[in-house]
């Protein structure tokens, strides 16, 4: 894999730790903290930044800047929505980077890519209709409200024989430990979130960039990335290099005259 988003999020998974203040418990994951999301946005970002030679030529001139959990009102909207995350142009013009930074963080006045970032570490099955419905319609409120926006969506999906959900346990309980039968769990997954469309052209529907990671987690070891079947191949569209080296092309194309 050329880009390292999704090996830098398995470390950062194996390294960090939520603890349970009520019953003691530490999980590597815990879905009602967003701090997984927020490292994996970063990584994305970074990953875009290397990938296009425009849009590192705008960051560094300050013109962009990247957000996370953006409120941003599109043209079309009546509210502002939250962006997993967001790329666009910034608030004022001449940023200076900081140290070890390849673009500012800062509120975009105008979003030019939008990603939504979705997670599915348990309860594969249930969650298929949820996880599929709330990508698709991150790229229509992003269409609707800026066609030359680039829309991306990306799913983590666990493919570990068993995970440890937060929301299950039990004070005074051993740790319990919910059993996933693999890899038909998460193949079905990777599978179903390939009916997502993807666009070729600005007129069309569907995401400009969609990729599946997936990993191995059962909240308690280490987090490993997985790169074997039923994961994305390389060459595939849903194969996060794909993906980046796609949204790439489209920016530079779409925005190299930037002012």
């Amino acid at each position: 894999m050329k880009y390292q988003a999704p090996l830098r999020f398995a470390k950062w998974m194996t390294e960090n730790t939520h603890i349970d203040k009520n019953l003691g418990h530490t999980y590597r994951y815990h879905s009602r903290s967003d701090a997984h999301s927020k490292a994996l946005c970063k990584f994305i970002a970074e990953d875009l930044i290397d990938a296009s030679s425009v849009m590192a030529q705008h960051a560094q001139e300050g013109k962009i800047v990247y957000a996370i959990n953006c409120r941003y009102k599109w043209p079309s909207s009546a509210k502002a929505k939250t962006i997993d995350l967001a790329i666009g142009i910034a608030d004022q013009s001449l940023l200076e980077l900081g140290p070890d930074e390849v673009i500012a963080h800062g509120v975009p006045k105008r979003v030019l890519l939008s990603c939504e970032a979705k997670t599915c570490m348990t309860e594969h099955g249930k969650s298929k209709p949820r996880i599929y419905d709330e990508l698709s319609s991150s790229h229509t409120i992003v269409h609707a409200g800026d066609k030359e926006a680039l829309a991306a969506g990306i799913a983590v999906v666990n493919i570990a024989d068993q995970f440890a959900s937060p929301l299950r346990q039990m004070k005074g309980q051993p740790l319990m430990f919910k059993q996933h039968t693999q890899p038909k769990a998460a193949e079905q997954m990777v599978e179903h979130l390939r009916g997502l469309p993807i666009r070729q052209k600005i007129e069309e529907e569907g995401f400009d960039g969609y990729s599946t990671i997936v990993i191995s987690c059962d909240n308690q070891g280490p987090a490993t990335l997985w790169t074997e079947l039923p994961a994305p191949q390389d060459g595939d569209m849903d194969h996060y290099d794909s993906f980046v080296e796609k949204l790439a092309r489209e920016y530079d194309e779409r925005f190299s005259d930037l002012s």
